[in-house]
């Protein structure tokens, strides 16, 4: 029996925008991997520094619940068609081999794709109980550049890092000489230095990787961008 849920339309346009999270492979990590529950459907897409999440409620599911992997292209397109039709909601139906995308009279096939996606879940639950803070971590501007893509919107992603409560690390924005005398032990900083940096709205997540560097990286040098003016310029200025 094959497997049927409805999504509404509205979500097309970034579900089309998904696979640019995608690894540039054939295996798994260049698909979207699809979770099938009871109530609800989660798309995501990795290349192992960026993921990004986009969880759709259902009201009814037809057959059975599941992990499949859609071709990452195939899926971009049938979704782009399908929100160019008129209905409100697409149809998905996933049969042995391939899938069924469909809105009034439009309708594409999207391939299924053999293997096993990576388990995520770890990476969104692992956040529960931690306090959130603006993130400091060194980020790729080119996973932040892909991450603005998948959002849709204008404004700049303002990304967060998950950190333990009992550091308060908070403090670190708090108005300056508000607590004087006080200090971070330098383990509690670490974690947010190097921490994930996380952004999410109601459908939406993403998490972008940081860049990690080492005490023993070549320090910068800027003396020959100090260049001074000549002495009698100097006097005149």
């Amino acid at each position: 029996m094959n497997t049927v849920f409805h999504i509404p339309r509205i979500t097309a346009d970034r579900l089309a925008r998904l696979p640019l999270a995608c690894a540039d492979e054939s295996g798994p990590l260049g698909h979207i991997g699809v979770r099938v529950t009871p109530t609800a459907v989660r798309f995501a897409a990795t290349n192992g520094r960026i993921l990004a999440s986009l969880v759709v409620p259902i009201d009814v599911l037809t057959g059975d619940a599941g992990d499949v992997i859609f071709d990452a292209a195939q899926f971009a397109t049938a979704l782009k068609a399908a929100a160019k039709a008129t209905g409100g909601r697409i149809q998905i139906e996933i049969g042995p081999k391939e899938a069924r995308l469909t809105n009034g009279t439009a309708s594409a096939i999207v391939r299924r794709v053999d293997g096993t996606f990576p388990r995520v879940e770890h990476v969104w639950s692992r956040t529960a109980g931690r306090q959130w803070v603006p993130t400091i971590s060194s980020l790729d501007p080119v996973l932040l550049a892909t991450a603005q893509k998948i959002s849709g919107h204008k404004n700049p992603l303002l990304f967060s890092s998950p950190v333990d409560p009992a550091a308060r690390l908070d403090r670190l924005w708090a108005v300056p000489g508000a607590t004087a005398g006080e200090s971070l032990d330098l383990a509690q900083a670490r974690q947010a230095v190097i921490a994930p940096a996380y952004w999410a709205d109601h459908e939406l997540a993403i998490l972008v990787m940081p860049v990690t560097r080492t005490a023993e990286q070549r320090q910068l040098d800027l003396q020959v961008h100090a260049v001074s003016l000549p002495e009698s310029a100097a006097v005149a200025a």
